[in-house]
């Protein structure tokens, strides 16, 4: 005979242990997003995103240690005209190799040495005059930079907008495509619509996936881009505050080339070599006036004696420097056809300037156009396909008139927002050549 379990005693934690244990882990999951909480979403202007670059830039920021550093050598070369100064001290004893000293000889004598000069030449203000002109290219040099900078995060802002854009224009596809499909399916299945309607439904939605799969890797890899450009890290999540609805641009009734950054670092860059040289000039061909003086005191007999002392003053010139192959000539050759190859290129650059200025007043005015007209584009595309869906819907079209209907929306969209990105960036290229505020 089999004997009966024994029940088991009633325990009254035994229908709550488990509810306990899910509040548990509850309570630990929630501590633990307080303890690693999201980094908070950053909602960033164009403007904005141009003041943190500014900051943050790493590029940038070289460029100013630069520019210190050029204006600390212009600040102190006022002290190449300073007298050189030196002091030395110590104690001499007499030694010989052949006699014995005498006993009154065999001591030590405490000294001094003093000496001073002074060397007076052209050359040292021509070098003054230089590092001033060098630290006025240091400045420029930051502006240009500065203005460049300010000139890619801008058009990164607005081509990650189009790349956003794009991705939600391949979603709209892929919601259509997914529409069209179900739209298909039922018809088929109550013999409005072949199989074969249903089969390339299938086919053009599949199609949608990777589009849309490519258009989010663009647009994520530029947002990463844009975060690196303003020393963002890449794990917070940023949000562009901005349009690329184009504004009514009006460009300045007086545009002068030559006015770009650009030109004026090419001219900075002559009037730096000029100085040079114009100072290595005069350092080979005019005499150096020098002063010296020096005093070498012993204390000798109770007394402080000099002996040794002297103040001279000489006027001297390298002779050699006069030679047609000497390293002073050579030196000198050389700067002026750097000169001269430095003028060719600033004529060559205004020239260029020209041109470029010609291009982006013809191209902003052409895509101008082309976004008016393809905005109407889009409006009439809009319009074809609604007809074309509801004639699918009823029988009287076919499934590829629809198909064809939703690609020409499709295009004409995407080429609107493409036309918008170019005339934002052509506007900022003409404000760059012509050194005008960023209108974008």
């Amino acid at each position: 005979m089999k004997t009966k379990d024994k029940a088991k005693p009633f325990s009254p934690s035994a229908r709550v242990r488990k509810p306990l244990h899910c509040i548990g882990l509850i309570i630990w999951a929630v501590a633990a997003v307080r303890a690693h909480p999201q980094p908070t979403e950053l909602s960033l202007t164009v403007d904005g995103a141009v003041k943190i670059a500014l900051d943050t830039n790493l590029s940038l920021q070289r460029s100013a240690l630069e520019t210190t550093g050029k204006k600390r050598s212009h600040d102190r070369s006022w002290n190449k005209v300073l007298p050189t100064l030196a002091v030395s001290a110590g104690i001499s004893h007499p030694s010989s190799l052949t006699n014995s000293i005498p006993p009154e000889g065999n001591f030590w004598t405490p000294g001094l040495s003093v000496s001073a000069s002074l060397s007076v030449s052209t050359a040292v203000i021509e070098q003054i005059k230089q590092a001033r002109i060098d630290y006025e290219a240091g400045v420029l040099s930051y502006e240009q930079a500065k203005q460049e900078l300010e000139a890619q995060v801008r058009k990164l802002f607005y081509q990650v907008l189009l790349l956003q854009a794009n991705t939600e224009l391949a979603a709209q596809s892929l919601e259509s495509a997914q529409a069209r499909y179900e739209q298909s399916a039922a018809l088929a299945a109550v013999g409005q619509a072949s199989r074969l309607d249903e089969l390339s439904a299938r086919v053009d939605l599949e199609n949608q996936r990777p589009a849309l799969g490519n258009a989010a890797v663009a647009y994520a890899n530029a947002l990463d881009s844009f975060k690196a450009l303003l020393g963002i890290d890449q794990e917070t999540p940023v949000s562009l505050q901005g349009t690329l609805e184009y504004r009514d641009y009006r460009e300045p009734a007086e545009t002068k080339p030559g006015t770009s950054l650009a030109i004026a670092a090419a001219q900075q860059t002559i009037r730096t070599l000029e100085a040079q040289r114009k100072a290595a000039w005069h350092e080979a061909y005019i005499p150096v006036l020098r002063f010296s003086w020096n005093a070498n005191p012993q204390y000798r007999d109770d007394s402080w004696n000099d002996s040794t002392g002297a103040f001279s003053i000489s006027l001297g010139l390298n002779i050699d420097n006069f030679l047609p192959w000497s390293a002073a000539k050579t030196q000198i050759d050389g700067l002026d056809d750097t000169i001269l190859s430095a003028q060719l290129q600033l004529t060559e650059s205004l020239r260029t300037q020209e041109d470029r200025i010609r291009q982006y007043q013809r191209s902003l005015e052409q895509t101008k156009a082309s976004v008016e007209a393809l905005k109407l584009n889009v409006e009439l595309a809009e319009i074809t396909y609604a007809r074309y869906e509801e004639a699918y819907r009823k029988g009287a079209a076919d499934y590829q008139s629809l198909r064809n209907a939703g690609d020409t929306l499709l295009q004409a969209k995407n080429k609107v927002q493409q036309e918008q990105y170019n005339l934002i960036v052509t506007v900022l290229e003409l404000e760059k050549e012509l050194t005008l505020p960023f209108s974008y």
